[in-house]
């Protein structure tokens, strides 16, 4: 974007109908001519009334700004008060301070629009900051806040900007905080800056309750390892949306290692850049390349623990001596160019394709048969295909798991057999019973029918004469032992007992 110091150069564009968006660059340094004056508040009117949106209105101001040129500015922001086509405002250099904060701060608390606001390389420290809380706790639309390079913003700075946004309940994505002077490794060594690691403690709390951030970018000195622990716990939740992460600070191997931690949970970072650190080695790249990496050579239970959205991590400046090798930064600069499923399916075929005589120990259940069995051929091949089926380790997973459906329908069985079991030991005992009923039926009843011939027997004696051809044998017809005939009245007798005898009236 060119930043001109003739504001009549936008005047014709403003005035266009066009669905392009415009971006806006006025340079205030010294004093401002009449003419540029004019064009100033026409300028302002212009933006007042248009209906072409502006991307971002970038005002750079030099510390030899006159009151003339102030005065100028002062009317041009209060022209512009209500204006909802502009969506940024960058406020750069080292002119920009609370003088310049006042005159826009009737623009900015009556906006709700704004989407971002930059303070780069100004003088913004804690009491301009407090110009700003009716802003930033006013507007919900706010996407961005760019504090970069200003050497005034210290803890208290920070603390009252980022509780006014919180208040605000703006749903911020993009958020740098930056120590003045910290760009080469050289600035590693001196003072801490003037964020402590209290406000190290500030961002990252601020950061840990604003789940809507997406780039993070933090290039401080008092960034040790406890701030990047205490980010790599933002990094490791599950709501984290933040997708590109670059820090710069004092940290070193412990730091990075909390963030190789933090990536086996991750789902959302693509892209880390590493600015300053100290000590930084290999071994703490090495933790990150086994987590990430495609061509990492491990276990399957931490290629189900893996991050599949890493793409790379630039490591860009550390002071001497090197301790991380060029074949290490090569490898974090590559590790992967392709989108998370792609990157996890190599990640599987490659460990397969080294242990795919043996899959037991993956815990692989029937219904994934024909996934893998498709993905194999898919990969490897008909080879690799019959590799895996032919080895006799692999049989009880291909073939012998039961489904979920016949686990179930199994269960099902089970229990309708113990019915039966219980219902057939049941009718085996009514069975018996009925048994014993029947054999003392018959009992009763050879008992009864016994008595009846006994009987009959009896007044068959009684009533029929003896017969002539059985006279002579003198023999009792009803005596089981064949006695003689003197026995008669004792067979009366005992028949008498049975038959009542008849009374002499009868």
């Amino acid at each position: 974007m060119i930043v001109t110091k003739n504001p009549a150069k936008y005047l014709t564009a403003l005035q266009e109908d066009s669905i392009d968006t415009l971006q806006i660059g006025l340079f205030f340094s010294g004093q401002i001519s009449d003419t540029h004056a004019a064009s100033l508040l026409k300028l302002a009117s212009a933006i007042q009334t248009t209906s072409r949106s502006i991307r971002c209105m970038w005002l750079r101001f030099k510390d030899d700004v006159d009151q003339v040129t102030m005065s100028s500015f002062r009317a041009f922001g209060q022209i512009i008060v209500g204006a909802k086509s502009i969506e940024s405002v960058v406020l750069e250099g080292d002119g920009v301070g609370h003088e310049q904060i006042v005159c826009l701060q009737k623009f900015l608390d009556t906006n709700t629009t704004l989407r971002g606001i930059n303070f780069t390389d100004t003088k913004l420290d804690r009491s301009s900051s407090m110009l700003l809380t009716d802003f930033l706790s006013g507007n919900s639309l706010l996407r961005v806040l760019d504090l970069s390079s200003n050497s005034g913003v210290d803890d208290d700075s920070i603390e009252t900007v980022l509780t006014a946004i919180s208040l605000g309940g703006s749903q911020l994505s993009t958020l740098n905080i930056c120590d003045a002077h910290f760009d080469g490794v050289e600035d590693l060594i001196g003072d801490n800056g003037s964020i402590t690691t209290a406000g190290v403690r500030t961002i990252t709390a601020f950061i840990s309750q604003t789940p809507s951030l997406v780039t993070i970018c933090l290039k401080m000195r008092s960034l040790n390892d406890e701030g990047v622990r205490a980010l790599s716990d933002v990094i490791g939740g599950k709501d984290c949306k933040i997708s590109r992460l670059e820090i710069s600070g004092t940290f070193g191997d412990d730091g990075m290692q909390c963030i190789a931690e933090a990536l086996k949970s991750n789902r959302s970072l693509r892209t880390i850049d590493v600015g300053n650190s100290l000590n930084l080695s290999d071994a703490a790249c090495h933790a990150i390349l086994e987590v990430a990496s495609v061509n990492a050579n491990i276990l399957w239970k931490q290629i189900m623990a893996s991050n599949n959205t890493l793409r790379s991590i630039y490591l860009k400046s550390q002071p001497p001596p090197l301790l991380v090798s060029q074949d290490i930064r090569n490898a974090l600069r590559n590790i992967t160019n392709v989108d998370p499923i792609p990157t996890l399916k190599q990640k599987v075929w490659q460990h397969l394709d080294s242990n795919i005589e043996d899959l037991s120990y993956t815990k692989l259940e029937s219904q994934h048969m024909p996934h893998l069995l498709s993905f194999v051929t898919e990969r490897g091949g008909i080879n690799s295909l019959f590799r895996l089926i032919s080895s006799r380790n692999n049989i009880p997973i291909l073939f012998s798991h039961p489904t979920p459906e016949r686990q179930h329908m199994e269960s099902i069985m089970n229990k309708i057999a113990l019915e039966n079991a219980t219902l057939r030991a049941m009718l085996e005992s009514e069975r018996k019973f009925n048994d014993n009923l029947y054999k003392e039926n018959n009992s009763l009843r050879s008992l009864y029918e016994g008595d009846i011939a006994d009987d009959e027997t009896v007044a068959t004696t009684i009533v029929t004469p003896l017969l002539p051809e059985v006279a002579q044998n003198r023999r009792c017809l009803c005596c089981r032992r064949g006695g003689p005939l003197s026995k008669l009245w004792e067979c009366f007798s005992r028949l008498s007992k049975k038959i009542p005898m008849p009374t002499p009236n009868s």
